[in-house]
């Protein structure tokens, strides 16, 4: 399925699409030719309570799982918003240090920058990290571990660097985690079934005019395929077309460069 993930979101939905109309609507052929339009109707009256009462239960299930999906999804972003925010800070903070120490600091700083931004992001999409950014990760840690008071004229400066730090330390660990989890499995088998039903009961109706019920079933097929795509495009936040990227360290990057230069 993650092959879909790398084309245009439409594209990927017109394909699943037809596949899974294609198949409802030959069961539905089926069925017609092997029950009558006159016994069919008949599951009218009592079929349509029912199923007013299962489309309800499914709305309520989808409207749920793409709420909690989506809110992972924005703290995700948030946090790596956060990392590098945390980042900045700490590249202009580092000024208030001595020369050795502000020229490390920074110097971390722009390696470890450029391996997320670059190499590990691309491993996320298959839920690792970078072992040089990680060990870039860990310099950077040990340098403000190993600055004393006594070298620092502003000592509410190291302060805040410290909380940075320990920010930034979970603000990573978040970014990682969020590249491994995924959606249960029991979860995903409960809305495709789900979705299976919904669309199943529509066997149970008939229209006189077969093309109007191809025409329907049709509709409710591709609206089920949209809902459930748009969590599986969710829930891998960092795989394919629509994927979270690094563009919010850019500004960092960008103070980076125009101070090389």
């Amino acid at each position: 399925m993650k092959i879909f993930l790398q084309l245009p979101f439409m594209v990927s939905i017109i394909i699943i699409s037809v596949i899974c109309i294609t198949i409802f609507l030959l069961i539905t052929k089926i069925i017609r030719k092997k029950i009558s339009h006159e016994l069919l109707i008949e599951n009218h009256e009592v079929g349509g309570f029912l199923y007013n009462a299962v489309c309800v239960i499914y709305a309520v299930l989808m409207a749920f799982v793409v709420f909690a999906i989506w809110t992972n999804m924005a703290e995700t972003n948030s946090k790596i918003e956060g990392e590098a925010n945390n980042l900045q800070n700490l590249y202009y903070d580092a000024s208030a240090f001595p020369d050795s120490i502000k020229t490390d600091i920074q110097s971390t700083i722009r390696e470890y920058v450029k391996r997320v931004t670059n190499e590990e992001w691309q491993l996320l999409s298959e839920g690792k990290q970078d072992s040089l950014a990680m060990r870039q990760f860990v310099k950077l840690n040990r340098i403000y571990l190993s600055i004393k008071t006594e070298q620092v004229s502003n000592i509410e400066v190291l302060s805040q660097a410290m909380k940075n730090i320990q920010e930034l330390r979970e603000f990573r660990r978040h970014r990682i985690l969020s590249s491994k989890q995924s959606m249960p499995d029991i979860l995903w088998l409960v809305l495709i079934l789900s979705s299976v039903i919904l669309v199943a009961f529509t066997f149970f109706f008939s229209t006189k005019n077969i093309l109007h019920q191809y025409i329907m079933t049709a509709f409710l097929v591709f609206v089920c395929v949209l809902v459930l795509y748009l969590i599986y495009v969710l829930d891998h936040p960092f795989v394919g077309q629509d994927a979270i990227t690094p563009d919010a360290f850019q500004p960092l990057i960008n103070i980076i460069n125009r101070v090389g230069k």
